[in-house]
C-alpha cells in the first residue's frame, strides 16, 4: 500500500497484543501520540504505558517497527472511521483508522452508514470514495462531504447625475474679497437630460451545509426611482429624464424637477406678494412691505427692503437687505448676502454675509461675516458652533451680543420649558391645597356637598393631567438641559478687533469683553471662558 502520512495498526498474537509502527514517507505527517493513545483505549486497551508508545513514536523514522503494548487477548479489531464537521458546517472530514492485522476493512456502505451517524446527508464524494477504497490512507484528514456555499445577492442602487449638494458659499478673490455676484443655488437641467438610473437589485442564492441545512441569503434592498413633477420614466423602470428645461434638486431620495418663478423686475404693487411651490428668482428689488415665500431656494438680484423672505431651502441676496427693522429672511438651509442692516435673519445651517450692522440673526451652525471689512456690530446674533468676522462691535462700545454652543432653537425651547414646568409645578400646589381642604373636613365628619364634590373630582382630574405633563417636560427639561451643560464647542473667531460693549456667552457661560483684543479666539476651557491667539 503506498501512503503518505505515519500510520499504526494493531497485531493479535498468542503473547498478546502488538502495534505496529509505520514511518511517514514523502514528508508526510508523523504519529500523534494523543490520537493514538485516545484510539487504544477506544479498542479497549486500557492499561498503555504512555512513555512506551512516545518512545516508539519518536524511533519510529525509517522503517517499521514493531512492540510489544498488553498480554490481553482480544478480538480482532475493524477499520474504524472518525468523523467531524467543521464549525461553519460546510465540511465534513473523516479520518480513518487501519484495522488490526487479521481484522476487516470498511466498505463503501459502512462509510456512508458512519456518515449517516453524524447526520451528514448532502454533498457527499462518492468519487472521494471510490478514491479511498482503491487507496487507503490512514490517519489523514479527507474531506469527504462539501456544502454549497450561499451566494449573497447585491442591493439595488440608485445613481445621481447631477450635483445633489450644491454649495451656497460666496466666491472668494485671490485679494481676499468676497465676491457676491456668482452665486447660484439652482442645478440647471436640460429637457431630455438623464437624472438618476436605477440598477436593480440581484437576488442572492441559497446554500446548503453538510447536514441539510438551508443557508439562506441576506435579503437584498429594493428600490425604485422616486420622482416629482416634469419627469419621464422608462419602460424598464431604471431611469429618469427631465421633460422641461428647469432646476433640479434632490430631497430625500425624491428628484423634483420644477421651472423657477421668474419676477422680471421688483416685487411690488405690481406682482404682489409671492408665493411658489419652488424656486423663486427676482431679478430687481423687493420693496418694502412685501412678501417672497417658496419651498425651494429664492435668490434676489438686487435689495430686500423691509420686506419677508421664507425659503424651505436657501436664500442668496445678491446685494443685501436694509430691513429698517422690520426687514425678515427664514431659510430652512443657508442664507448668502452681501450686507445685513436692522433685520431679522433666521437659517437652518449658516449665515454668510459680508456685513451686519444692528440686527439679529440666528443659526443652527454657523455665522461668517466674510467681507472685506467683516464687521458685526450690534444687534443679538446667535450659532450652534461657529461666529466668525474680521471687527465686531465699534470705538462707541455699541451693545453686542454673541452666542454660540447651543443651537438657538434648543435655548428657546429650553426657556418655554423652563416656564411651563415653573406654572405647572404652581397650578398642582393649588390643586393640591383644595384636596387637602376637602379632605379635612371629611375626616371631621363633615358630609361634602355637591358642588364641592365636584370641585373635589375637577382638582383630582387635573393632577393626574398635570403630572402627566409635568413628567414628560420634566424629562425633555433634564436633557436639554444635558445637552446645554456638555456642549463646549462653540467658538467665536475674531480675524481682525473685538471691542468694549461685546458680550459673549459660550455654551451657559457670558463673558463681557472689557478691552479692545485682536487677532485671537473665545472659546470654553473648563468652566470659563478664554482667549487664546488664531
Amino acid at each position: 500500500m503506498k501512503y503518505t502520512n505515519a500510520y499504526f495498526q494493531l497485531d493479535m498474537r498468542q503473547n498478546g497484543v502488538y502495534l505496529l509502527l509505520y514511518p511517514p514517507m514523502d514528508n508526510g505527517k508523523q504519529i500523534n501520540v494523543q490520537e493514538l493513545l485516545n484510539y487504544l483505549d477506544s479498542v479497549g486497551l486500557k492499561n498503555i504505558d504512555p512513555k512506551v508508545v512516545d518512545k516508539a513514536v519518536k524511533d519510529n523514522v525509517n522503517k517499521p517497527s514493531e512492540i510489544w503494548i498488553d498480554h490481553a487477548g482480544m478480538g480482532e479489531v475493524g477499520e474504524r472511521a472518525d468523523v467531524r464537521i467543521t464549525d461553519d458546517r460546510m465540511t465534513a472530514i473523516i479520518r480513518f483508522y487501519p484495522p488490526s492485522t487479521k481484522g476487516s476493512y470498511m466498505t463503501d456502505k459502512e462509510i456512508l452508514t458512519e456518515l449517516s451517524m453524524k447526520k451528514i446527508t448532502y454533498g457527499i464524494s462518492d468519487k472521494i470514495i471510490a478514491a479511498y477504497l482503491k487507496g487507503r490512507q490512514f490517519c489523514r484528514d479527507i474531506p469527504i462531504a462539501k456544502g454549497k456555499p450561499v451566494v449573497q445577492g447585491k442591493d439595488a442602487k440608485v445613481t445621481y447625475h447631477f450635483n445633489t449638494s450644491p454649495t451656497s458659499a460666496p466666491k472668494l478673490n485671490e485679494d481676499g474679497s468676497v465676491d457676491f455676484h456668482e452665486l447660484s443655488l439652482f442645478v440647471s437641467v436640460k429637457k431630455d437630460e438623464l437624472l438618476a438610473e436605477l440598477t436593480p437589485e440581484v437576488e442572492g442564492e441559497e446554500g446548503m451545509d453538510v447536514m441539510g441545512n438551508r443557508i439562506l441569503p441576506i435579503a437584498v434592498k429594493k428600490r425604485v426611482l422616486k420622482f416629482g413633477k416634469n419627469i419621464r420614466l422608462t419602460e424598464d423602470k431604471c431611469k429618469i429624464y427631465s421633460e422641461v428645461d428647469g432646476d433640479v434638486k434632490l430631497e430625500g431620495d425624491t428628484v423634483f424637477v420644477s421651472n423657477t418663478y421668474q419676477v422680471p423686475a421688483d416685487v411690488n404693487p405690481s406682482t404682489g406678494d409671492i408665493n411658489y411651490n419652488g424656486n423663486v428668482y427676482v431679478a430687481g428689488n423687493v420693496n418694502s412691505g412685501f412678501r417672497v415665500e417658496a419651498s425651494g431656494d429664492i435668490e434676489v438680484a438686487g435689495v430686500v427692503e423691509g420686506a419677508t423672505l421664507i425659503a424651505g431651502g436657501n436664500i442668496v441676496l445678491k446685494r443685501g437687505i436694509q430691513g429698517m427693522g422690520k426687514g425678515e429672511l427664514i431659510a430652512g438651509n443657508d442664507i448668502v448676502t452681501k450686507f445685513i442692516e436692522s433685520s431679522n435673519v433666521k437659517a437652518g445651517n449658516t449665515v454668510n454675509t459680508g456685513s451686519s450692522l444692528h440686527s439679529n440673526i440666528e443659526a443652527g451652525e454657523n455665522v461668517i461675516v466674510s467681507g472685506r471689512k467683516g464687521f458685526l456690530i450690534g444687534g443679538t446674533v446667535s450659532a450652534g458652533k461657529k461666529i466668525e468676522a474680521s471687527v465686531f462691535g465699534n470705538k462707541m462700545n455699541t451693545a453686542t451680543e454673541l452666542k454660540v454652543g447651543v443651537k438657538p432653537e434648543i435655548m428657546e425651547r429650553y426657556k418655554d420649558l423652563t416656564q411651563s414646568i415653573k406654572e405647572k409645578q404652581s397650578d398642582m400646589v393649588e390643586h393640591k391645597q383644595t384636596l387637602d381642604v376637602l379632605k379635612k373636613k371629611m375626616a371631621e365628619g363633615a358630609k361634602l356637598l355637591p358642588n364641592q364634590l365636584a370641585m373635589a373630582k375637577q382638582a383630582g382630574d387635573a393632577l393626574k393631567v398635570l403630572t402627566k405633563e409635568l413628567d414628560e417636560e420634566s424629562e425633555e427639561y433634564m436633557k436639554l438641559k444635558m445637552e446645554i451643560e456638555e456642549n463646549k464647542d462653540g467658538k467665536i473667531y475674531v480675524n481682525t478687533t473685538i471691542y468694549p460693549g461685546v458680550t459673549l456667552f459660550i455654551s451657559n457661560r457670558v463673558y463681557p469683553v472689557k478691552d479692545v483684543r485682536s487677532r485671537c479666539q473665545f472659546r470654553l476651557s473648563g468652566a470659563e471662558v478664554v482667549s487664546m491667539p488664531l
